[in-house]
């Protein structure tokens, strides 16, 4: 007799592998949108899937269990249209969440306790980038993004005109050099430059959940999906992974192969 095939745990990063923006659809990719991915701050539809993509995931949520490996925070990841039903890794590995929508308390306490020296240093690099967009003459914005009541999390810049992403990388190169940030690591990935504390990686906290998975399911077969260079923090830790075919990820895969 046969026993029962356990789901398949599926970890999946969100913007730009299940879905991404319509300007993006539209002008990079030219795909046209099918399904909405997720919502602004205004409840506008912003993100969406191609049918392909939507398809995928219906796959997943009905013969396995989907869960989110994001950047994006627990606010945001609240706009998500996917009914996820399970775990939830935010805010680049700082939060992971229960399947009740809860707060794990003891990854929190974890990363509440290893951000306590950043809680200054952060706010001082936003001061230091905001200065230097200004006196650049570069139309950028720094934010801190944060979590648990207001704890620091990570710094994120971003242009407010993605043609000109030379001006960011530019001012943000500078600053790094400047004040010699070796307590960060750097991600990039077009309009978008992250400085994060090593605590903070989508890695890391996979690997916690899987830990505590596996104690409980067994040998469960763990896929990962991703499109970032930074996914691969969390992909090095699933059974297989894969990514879409127009992605950061694949282009830096592709152009290493040509090198050989």
């Amino acid at each position: 007799m046969f026993n029962a095939i356990p789901r398949p745990l599926v970890f999946a990063d969100l913007d730009d592998t299940l879905f991404q923006t319509k300007r993006k659809m539209v002008d990079e990719l030219a795909q046209e949108p099918y399904r909405a991915g997720a919502l602004d701050r205004e409840g506008k539809e912003r993100s969406f899937m191609n049918e392909e993509q939507a398809n995928l995931v219906d796959w997943f949520l009905a013969h396995a269990t989907l869960i989110p490996v994001t950047a994006r925070g627990t606010e945001e990841i609240s706009r998500v249209k996917i009914p996820f039903s399970s775990w939830a890794v935010t805010t680049h590995g700082a939060v992971v969440l229960t399947p009740s929508g809860a707060v794990d308390e003891q990854w929190q306490a974890k990363i509440v306790a290893q951000l306590a020296t950043y809680q200054t240093r952060i706010p001082e690099l936003q001061a230091h980038l905001t200065k230097a967009f200004k006196q650049a003459k570069v139309a950028a914005w720094a934010r801190i993004n944060s979590e648990y009541d207001g704890t620091a999390i990570y710094l994120v810049a971003k242009h407010t005109d993605s043609t000109r992403l030379d001006e960011l990388y530019a001012v943000a190169q500078q600053v790094t050099e400047e004040l010699g940030l070796d307590d960060f690591y750097v991600h990039t990935n077009s309009n978008n430059i992250a400085w994060l504390p090593h605590c903070i990686e989508k890695g890391l906290a996979a690997q916690y959940l899987i830990d505590k998975l596996r104690a409980k399911q067994g040998s469960v077969p763990i896929l990962g999906l991703g499109d970032s260079l930074s996914d691969h923090s969390f992909l090095r830790h699933c059974s297989w992974f894969g990514m879409p075919k127009q992605s950061q990820l694949a282009s830096y895969l592709s152009n290493a192969l040509a090198e050989q």
